[in-house]
C-alpha cells in the first residue's frame, strides 16, 4: 500500500527533483559552452620570481637575446636596443617597468611583443614552456597577493603546478602612455 505525503512533503520532493534536473541542465550547458571555447596558447616565462603568460598571438618572436646597445639619457627601465634583422626593437627591464622589486633579470632570452606595428622586447631569466587553455580555465587576480604585483597590466592568471602566472595583456602595455611617451613630464 502506497503511503501518501502531506501536500507540502510533495511539493518540497518536486521542488527537490526539479532542483536537480536543473543543476544538471546548468552543468551540461557550462560543458558545452566549454566545450566550444577556443583555447588560447601562452608561452610562460620568468623574470626574477615573477612568472608570466604571453599570449602567442601577442609575440613576434622569442629567442636569445643579441647585443644590446645601451643609449644615454634614458629612464632606468629601458636597457637599450638590439637589432632583429635589420629592425631597431627597444629592450626594457620589465620588472623594473612595472616597480616589482623582486624581478632582477640577467637573463639571456628575449620576448619581442607586438601589437599593431608597435614592438617592444623584454628580457626574460627563462621560458618554462607553452601551455593552451581556454579563458574559463583562468584565474582570476583576486585569488593571490595583490600588493606583490601591480596587477594593472594583467587580465587573469593561470595555475600552473603551482605557480601563478600573470596573463600580460600586451594591447595595454604597448599603448601605455608611460611607455609610449617616456620623455613625457607629469
Amino acid at each position: 500500500m502506497s503511503r501518501m505525503l502531506a501536500l507540502p512533503d510533495l511539493i518540497a520532493n518536486i521542488d527537490a527533483q526539479l532542483a536537480e534536473v536543473t543543476d544538471r541542465a546548468d552543468a551540461i550547458a557550462r560543458q558545452a559552452a566549454a566545450d566550444r571555447e577556443e583555447p588560447r596558447r601562452y608561452i610562460l616565462v620568468g623574470i626574477g620570481t615573477l612568472h608570466l603568460a604571453i599570449a602567442i598571438d601577442d609575440l613576434s618572436e622569442v629567442g636569445p637575446l643579441p647585443t644590446v646597445t645601451v643609449l644615454p639619457h634614458l629612464p632606468g627601465w629601458i636597457q637599450g636596443i638590439v637589432n632583429i634583422r635589420s629592425e631597431i626593437v627597444s629592450v626594457i627591464d620589465f620588472g623594473t617597468f612595472i616597480r616589482y622589486s623582486d624581478s632582477g633579470c640577467a637573463g639571456r632570452r628575449l620576448a619581442v611583443l607586438r601589437y599593431k606595428k608597435r614592438k617592444i622586447g623584454i628580457r626574460l631569466d627563462r621560458i618554462v614552456g607553452t601551455v593552451s587553455r581556454v579563458m574559463s580555465e583562468t584565474k582570476p587576480l583576486a585569488m593571490i597577493d595583490r600588493h606583490a604585483v601591480d596587477t594593472t597590466l594583467f587580465t587573469a592568471g593561470l595555475l600552473i603546478e603551482e605557480s601563478f602566472y600573470y596573463i600580460l595583456n600586451v594591447p595595454m602595455l604597448l599603448t601605455l602612455q608611460r611607455l609610449v611617451d617616456y620623455n613625457r613630464r607629469g
